[in-house]
């Protein structure tokens, strides 16, 4: 024979049926009953802080506002990333004492190790302030390396070419191992990564701004300094600028309209210049390095900006106030029910009759409103003064009429059939 499993259900209790009331309708009333100071005089103190918290989340609400206003305007910080290249040759025959022993097969034959390598330098003024750490390949989207060999004589290739992936950790430098007992003369292409993107401004352009190399909006911006500067702008219209001759000379029109600037300003952008580097990578010394280092002004993304941008972004102190919040309205709430249940008993206890007979019509009232019935409350009509009304008389008039029409219907209906 099977039993049927029987289940045990906890009741909840009052306290987890108003966190769960909490939780589900959040509700935001943290204000305390009024003329509550009278039981409660520490009740004030919970005023005073309410009121401090108010002016404290409007400061709040400032500095966030003022944050992400300094983080739509990036701040960058200028630094000199120093490249240096080199390379390493092992087992070569000049490094080999006994030349007899020498075996040209897989495990010793000649090879080398060309390495592109870069560091931040310090900052020219020290400070104590905590400095940006980014590691050489993050400031680049590809480095290429082109290799002047015989492509007979090495046909796994002379071009060699690395670019950053999302997933990818970055790195301080790059190796690149081949096999080779000669000399080898090696162009190196680094393709810079610039965030936000900056283009390379055309000759014509450029005379006209003075920039060569930056980001669209700061050129669409000087663009249009050099408007209202030059006082370009229609009279009757500001978004219609009347070229002078180097703007016609520049876009070919003698007036264009604001929303037109953009796409003009494209056709004289284009991707910036990649970085060459020359280098031969020798192999009669075991260890051979350039004899040039290459610096590179680049920008970084400053500390505290970072920091700002975790403030903004961290969530778990907001979690935190919301629960102390959570538990506010249910201190609040709990003291709004004990408040109501001490009226009531004290109202209870100054009269008691008049007090039930006025709790149970309001019941009643309610009932009937939970019902959606629509009937004269039952015990009013038990009440005499009920039927002493002025609109009674009304009333009776309007149902006998109602009656006495029906009636007549009724009759009317039967004689037809």
């Amino acid at each position: 024979m099977q039993h049927n499993a029987i289940q045990i259900r906890k009741r909840p209790n009052e306290s987890d049926s108003i966190s769960k009331h909490i939780k589900k309708k959040r509700p935001t009333d943290r204000n305390v009953p009024p003329k509550i100071e009278a039981y409660v005089p520490e009740s004030k103190l919970y005023t005073e802080l309410c009121e401090f918290e108010k002016n404290l989340d409007v400061a709040i609400m400032r500095k966030r506002l003022d944050i992400q206003e300094a983080l739509g305007k990036p701040t960058k910080v200028r630094r000199t990333l120093r490249i240096f290249v080199s390379n390493t040759a092992a087992d070569q025959v000049s490094q080999l004492h006994d030349r007899n022993s020498f075996e040209m097969n897989n495990e010793n034959a000649p090879s080398w190790t060309l390495k592109i390598e870069g560091r931040l330098l310090d900052p020219l003024i020290p400070t104590k302030k905590a400095q940006p750490i980014q590691k050489f390949t993050s400031f680049f989207k590809s480095i290429i390396v082109e290799l002047d060999r015989d492509p007979d004589m090495f046909p796994e290739g002379n071009i060699i070419e690395w670019h950053k992936q999302a997933s990818s950790s970055d790195s301080d430098g790059i190796e690149l191992k081949r096999k080779g007992d000669v000399n080898v003369n090696a162009r190196i292409i680094l393709v810079p990564d610039f965030n936000p993107q900056k283009y390379k401004v055309g000759p014509g352009l450029a005379d006209l701004i003075n920039l060569k190399l930056a980001t669209k909006p700061h050129i669409i911006m000087e663009v249009w300094n050099y408007v209202k500067e030059h006082r370009l702008q229609d009279t009757e219209d500001k978004r219609v600028i009347k070229c002078d001759e180097k703007l016609t000379r520049l876009f070919d029109m003698e007036q264009i309209h604001f929303s037109q600037l953009p796409e003009l300003v494209n056709n004289h952008l284009s991707r910036p210049d990649p970085i060459v580097l020359e280098y031969t990578i020798n192999v009669d010394k075991q260890f051979n390095h350039s004899t040039k280092a290459y610096d590179m002004d680049v920008e970084l993304d400053s500390v505290v900006r970072q920091k700002m941008m975790n403030v903004v972004a961290s969530s778990q102190t907001q979690k935190d106030i919301m629960a102390l919040d959570d538990k506010i309205v249910q201190c609040v709430q709990s003291i709004n029910n004990s408040k109501i249940k001490r009226n009531f008993l004290i109202q209870f206890s100054r009269n008691p009759i008049e007090f039930i007979n006025k709790w149970i019509t309001s019941q009643a009232r309610d009932l009937e409103a939970i019902l959606g019935e629509t009937k004269v409350n039952l015990e009013d009509v038990r009440q005499t003064n009920f039927y002493k009304q002025p609109w009674v008389k009304e009333a009776v008039f309007h149902y006998l009429t109602s009656k006495t029409q029906q009636r007549m219907q009724e009759l009317l209906a039967t004689q037809r059939h």
